[in-house]
């Protein structure tokens, strides 16, 4: 079937269906992806490590490989099925994380964790090329925000969550001995369990319909396979908005990749919270902020959109970063642990609002045989630094600038605010030129 003659979305049962699905695959994609930061303390004690290598399990060894392998996946979403890509990807990322449960060594769990970053790397660029063949462009930004909010809120507040509840149940047994295998720690069981559920989604993926490719009204014969070389051109010949866009985007990621590693950790060391009962609480305070934020967010841009706001997604979301960085600070400063939990909860909502618009954002300037690739290179730049260097900044600020693991709350700030303040100012130069792209889209005219 030829699917660019397709001029037809599929149902609203079918598209929200689809949703609902990728949503859900996104959640466990973020369960594998960050579960690993509540189990900091044990992973520390048993493998004789410091602050700075557990960031790089949490983060770079990861990112290193997802964010590179996201440029192939991508182009391999333009140009075959993509639940097929996803499949594909949740298969090797949910098998990886049940053999980092498995793992003796710093060395060992660093090679699987490699491995999960490879398989993920299939499904987000994947995804946001995918959502906007379902809906219409005054539909989307709600559409995408379901998506994300699947990794963001359900799946960011469910490693926490879940991974308390396990730790909770699993460590009054100790050590489990099984054969061939040997001692598996309680931290180990969490990752073989976590894994396992991932691997099920395979099921509904498999029964999902491929949705038909919908090219925007600007695009022409000769943008639907593209090379990759010209794609890149692309990019260089819209550089006045891809260029400041991504990176804004990327330092925010900085701040949330980095803060949510070291955030429980913060609680562990400052309240002398135990591993269980901080899963639970900032699991349970994280996903009813997120959610609020994250609808919100996707419901506002579209009503903006639909009052004649090209550029709806983009103002949001500048205003949001700049709203981040009192909370930030107050999060952590203040003397009141309640008030520190507001202003987390705050923060929480905050962010969970600017990140289900900004694939909205990529989406809604980019034609659509490109999505893909460009949503991953936009990943690659954005989750390196964010995945891969997040903890790892805030790590080398206490490690090396405080010296003292008790510092991490003035390290979170630091870089909270540094990266937020820079960011806002590159989305403010990024308005302009974001508004133009949408226009000309959605009109017609080729830039």
């Amino acid at each position: 079937m030829d699917d660019s003659q397709s001029t037809i979305y599929p149902t609203p049962k079918a598209a929200w269906t689809t949703v609902v699905i990728l949503s859900l695959t996104y959640m466990f994609s973020m369960m594998d992806r960050q579960i690993l930061v509540l189990l900091i303390e044990p992973i520390k004690s048993d493998l004789q490590i410091s602050d700075t290598e557990v960031s790089l399990l949490t983060g770079f060894a990861f990112a290193i490989v997802y964010t590179f392998m996201g440029i192939p996946m991508g182009r391999a979403a333009d140009l075959w099925v993509r639940k097929y890509v996803i499949i594909i990807g949740v298969t090797i990322w949910s098998v990886l994380t049940m053999v980092s449960g498995f793992t003796k060594t710093f060395g060992q769990l660093f090679a699987a964790r490699m491995g999960v970053g490879f398989g993920e790397a299939a499904l987000t660029p994947t995804a946001y090329a995918l959502i906007p063949d379902l809906f219409p462009p005054n539909k989307l930004a709600r559409a995408m925000s379901i998506f994300v909010l699947g990794g963001t809120a359900i799946g960011g507040g469910m490693s926490l969550l879940l991974g308390g509840v396990v730790i909770g149940q699993v460590e009054g047994l100790g050590s489990i001995t099984l054969p061939l295998i040997g001692e598996l720690r309680p931290w180990q069981l969490v990752l073989v369990v976590v894994g396992f559920l991932s691997l099920l989604m395979v099921i509904p993926l498999g029964l999902m319909k491929e949705p038909a490719r919908h090219n925007s009204a600007a695009q022409t014969d000769t943008q639907v396979n593209l090379t990759f070389k010209q794609v890149l051109q692309y990019l260089w010949d819209h550089k006045a908005f891809y260029g400041y866009f991504i990176l804004g985007a990327t330092l925010a990621n900085l701040f949330a990749y980095g803060s949510a590693a070291w955030i429980p950790s913060y609680f562990i060391r400052l309240h002398e919270w135990d591993a269980s009962s901080t899963g639970m609480t900032l699991g349970m305070l994280y996903i009813v902020p997120a959610l609020i934020g994250g609808l919100s967010g996707g419901w506002l841009s579209d009503y903006f959109y639909n009052k004649g706001y090209a550029g709806a997604p983009l103002y949001l979301m500048l205003g949001v970063m700049l709203l981040s960085i009192p909370c930030m600070v107050l999060f952590v400063y203040l003397p009141s642990l309640t008030l520190n939990l507001i202003f987390l909860f705050l923060l929480y909502l905050l962010i969970s609002f600017f990140f289900v618009l900004y694939p909205t954002v990529i989406q809604m300037a980019t034609p659509n045989r490109m999505r893909a690739q460009i949503s991953a290179i936009h990943l690659l730049v954005g989750n390196l630094a964010g995945i891969g260097f997040g903890p790892t900044v805030i790590a080398l600020v206490t490690d090396y600038g405080f010296q003292d693991e008790m510092a991490v709350g003035h390290s979170i700030v630091i870089v909270g605010v540094l990266a937020y303040g820079i960011g806002a100012l590159a989305l403010l130069k990024a308005l302009k030129p974001f508004t133009n792209e949408v226009v000309a889209l959605n009109s017609g005219v080729q830039q």
